[in-house]
């Protein structure tokens, strides 16, 4: 702090440590804490800033309050309803869930329910691009705002930075309510770079949703100009969870707009042909819990003879990487795919960081060669699935507002099963340590984890 004066230093240095106490209450991780701490210290004058936007947030304060747990008294049915406290909700019956595999036949899917549409459409995604698949949203949701149907829309500040106001204008014009999402209240205003909503979801008229891995762009169908393919997955659902999704939309919603969804009649009865059991479970870093680390480390606690889990980003924090661990020297058939090609280098190394300490303990780790791998998926045994819009890393587990919808149904694991069984014939095994270049990078990319 050279140039500065002394009162001015002692200003900063005491402010530092002030934060510093911030710091170490509401950090993710030890290691995390105790960086803020000699960073706040030592350099104040930069750290300060750097903390108002990179910091953590309270779970405690702000408009962003996370969902509370709760005590539910209901006889358990199946192994899912262990997850109702942590998830604020209980499992339903009635539903109907369909996988999506790959963007044509989600993109498909998801214009035919909004043409179809009556009602009410929500929309929110991570990411919004103004290319042709973007275009293509933007032009069913005006025609469906000229049917007289009530539309919102929300997508994330960071993730659809460059959608440009254009796009926004013209859904404003047509009566549709968009917002981006900026993150929870921070000393700097409602700064997100740090704390991103990365859901996803497409609600039609409170009876049909969307929920997954794939947000609007060309690269979804394609692989864009950097893969020869993208691979990811997505679901359809009909039925009660389709209530919890809209509730999901509707905490978001009220937390950027501070006004309350309006009231749906109806909303999302059991489907007529539906027999599947299921959950729709959102997170974030505002709960009084970490319930993102704490239903990833249950999933993985549930497995009792197999564990497959697709994942473009393999950056688990402590708990995590010891639950998957210790699932593997139980004798669980833990299997992880990842991508060759990715979109994210450190990430990749990172990755490869994480792959060494699981092998070690049994654990299979392959990388998908065709393309980018993008699915948010795991397979528990032969009757539990989750596909959404979580990673296997610190980012998703900690730091994200994240989805996942939980099925407790053997058909349809079963056709989660078949996909797996696909990709992963389209992988090879990852190389532990690896070459000179992964023996020497992957230990520092680890450092980043808490950024990818």
């Amino acid at each position: 702090m050279i140039g500065l004066g002394i009162g001015l230093q002692a200003v900063l240095v005491l402010v530092g440590i002030l934060v510093a106490r911030a710091a170490i209450t509401t950090a993710r991780t030890p290691q995390g804490a105790a960086a803020w701490v000699v960073f706040l210290v030592s350099f104040p004058l930069l750290a300060l800033p750097a903390f108002a936007v990179f910091g953590s947030v309270s779970r405690l304060s702000f408009g962003r309050r996370g969902h509370d747990v709760q005590a539910f008294a209901k006889p358990e049915q199946g192994r899912l309803d262990s997850f109702a406290n942590l998830a604020a909700n209980p499992p339903t019956d009635g539903n109907t869930v369909k996988l999506l595999v790959d963007g044509q036949a989600t993109f498909d899917a998801i214009f035919a329910a909004i043409d179809a549409a009556e009602r009410e459409i929500l929309v929110q995604f991570y990411i919004i691009r103004s290319d042709a698949i973007g275009h293509s949203l933007k032009e069913r949701l005006i025609q469906a705002a000229k049917r007289g149907v009530e539309i919102r829309v929300l997508c994330d500040m960071v993730g659809s930075l460059f959608l440009g106001p254009g796009y926004v204008r013209a859904l404003q014009a047509a009566g549709i309510e968009i917002h981006g999402i900026p993150g929870p209240h921070r000393a700097l205003g409602r700064v997100g770079v740090n704390f991103r909503n990365h859901r996803k979801a497409v609600v039609i008229d409170g009876s049909l949703g969307f929920t997954g891995g794939i947000n609007v762009g060309n690269e979804y169908i394609d692989g864009g100009k950097k893969f020869d393919s993208w691979r990811d997955t997505h679901l359809s659902v009909k039925g009660p969870m389709v209530a919890q999704l809209r509730d999901i939309f509707a905490f978001d919603w009220e937390a950027v707009t501070g006004k309350n969804l309006p009231f749906l009649h109806s909303t999302a009865p059991p489907d007529v042909d539906g027999t599947q059991r299921g959950l729709m479970m959102g997170f974030g870093p505002t709960d009084r819990l970490e319930r993102g680390s704490l239903l990833l480390c249950g999933l993985v606690n549930l497995a009792r003879y197999r564990l497959w889990i697709a994942t473009p980003y393999l950056v688990p924090h402590t708990d995590l990487l010891t639950a998957l661990q210790l699932a593997s020297l139980r004798g669980v058939d833990v299997r992880i795919l990842i991508p060759e090609p990715s979109d994210n280098i450190i990430a990749w190394y990172a990755s490869r960081n994480a792959a060494r300490g699981l092998k070690e303990a049994g654990v299979q780790i392959c990388a998908y060669q065709p393309g980018f791998m993008h699915s948010k998926v795991m397979l528990i045994d032969d009757d539990i699935a989750s596909v959404g819009t979580v990673n296997l890393d610190i980012r998703s587990a900690l730091l994200n507002f994240e989805q996942t919808a939980l099925i407790e149904d053997r058909s349809f694991a079963l056709d989660v099963e078949s996909m797996l069984e696909d990709d992963f014939s389209r992988s090879r095994p990852v190389a532990v340590p690896g070459p000179w270049h992964v023996r020497l990078l992957a230990p520092v990319a680890r450092l980043f984890g808490p950024l990818l």
